[in-house]
């Protein structure tokens, strides 16, 4: 019958140094991978949340917009001409609480014509990376009311 040395030795009994320095390199390394992938986690979710806020932002002024008759359009759009010229961009309310988001709006006459205008709204934040994203909706507004064409 075999007896292993620890049963005539018993001062060879137990784990050695080596033994016990190799387990904590993995576990180490173990915990090190799981905290990355939490970290790149925790950093998608928080783009996703910033780009749920700018689509809800973006919406709610999409319909602020198509709620307005001709005149309140042809309002925003001299203002946004004034803003144009003197080097400005235009932007909407800011409904988010987040500051990283900051808005732009842009309406132009649609194929030259006066009862027609292109509106786009963006939104636009950066990361904790310093990535730059974007969002952007864009309608058509008609002096008859919102067209799809």
């Amino acid at each position: 019958m075999f007896r292993g040395c620890a049963q005539n030795n018993p001062l060879r009994a137990g784990v050695t140094l080596v033994e016990v320095m190799v387990g904590m390199v993995i576990i180490a390394m173990v915990f090190l991978s799981t905290m990355a992938t939490l970290a790149i986690g925790f950093q998608a979710s928080e783009n996703a949340r910033l780009n749920g806020d700018a689509q809800f932002w973006l919406e709610s002024e999409l319909e602020t917009i198509r709620a307005m008759d001709w005149s309140e359009v042809e309002a925003l759009q001299a203002k946004y001409e004034t803003a144009a010229k003197a080097g400005e961009s235009l932007s909407f309310t800011n409904s988010s609480t987040d500051p990283r988001l900051s808005s732009a709006l842009q309406i132009t006459n649609r194929s030259s014509r006066s009862d027609q205008v292109e509106i786009i709204l963006s939104v636009e934040w950066t990361d904790t990376k310093g990535k730059t994203h974007d969002a952007n909706m864009v309608t058509i507004v008609t002096e008859s009311g919102v067209s799809a064409t």
